[in-house]
């Protein structure tokens, strides 16, 4: 007996159609399901964003990271990121803390 046959050309075009779809597909850009784009949403955090933080601090005595998510209009996993560094800096304690948020007290 002979051994496997060749595939025949037509299924080798499809194959390589495949492929070239698959590489134009990553180059565009991600869309949802409603057709919306999908955009970065990385935070970096810059001077000014610090000082309306520390200005916030001047004010309040207690902060939470829903708190400060909504006065500075950043996510809440970056208020809670920028609460944490502040914490360790010194600048606050936690108060208290709960499997679902935490509050810092100013230490001034």
């Amino acid at each position: 007996m002979g051994g496997a046959s060749k595939k025949p050309i037509s299924n080798i075009e499809k194959k390589l159609k495949k492929q070239q779809e698959e590489v134009q597909k990553k180059g565009q850009k991600k869309t949802s399901k409603t057709g919306k784009e999908v955009t970065s949403k990385a935070i970096t955090v810059d001077k000014d964003t610090i000082n309306k933080v520390q200005d916030e601090l001047k004010r309040e005595k207690i902060i939470t990271p829903y708190v400060l998510a909504n006065k500075i209009n950043v996510n809440i996993s970056v208020a809670k990121k920028i609460l944490e560094e502040l914490e360790r800096q010194g600048m606050i304690s936690q108060a208290v803390k709960n499997r679902r948020t935490v509050v810092y007290v100013t230490n001034s």
